[in-house]
């Protein structure tokens, strides 16, 4: 994965985290929250992902 791609794909997942985070749960379901929670889980983990991967490829270069 190159730098560029990573960064666009690290400013999308964190635009959808914030959406999903500020999201109004108030009149969802249950089952939609959970839904909501394991979705931000699964974005969580794919930003660490791509952000350790980002530095590590910076720490090669050095």
């Amino acid at each position: 994965m190159d730098i560029i791609e990573a960064k666009r794909s690290l400013e999308t997942l964190e635009r959808n985290r914030i959406r999903l985070v500020n999201y109004n749960h108030l009149f969802s379901s249950y089952a939609f929250r959970e839904s909501c929670s394991a979705e931000l889980r699964k974005i969580s983990k794919q930003i660490h992902g791509i952000e350790e991967q980002l530095n590590a490829q910076f720490k090669k270069t050095r």
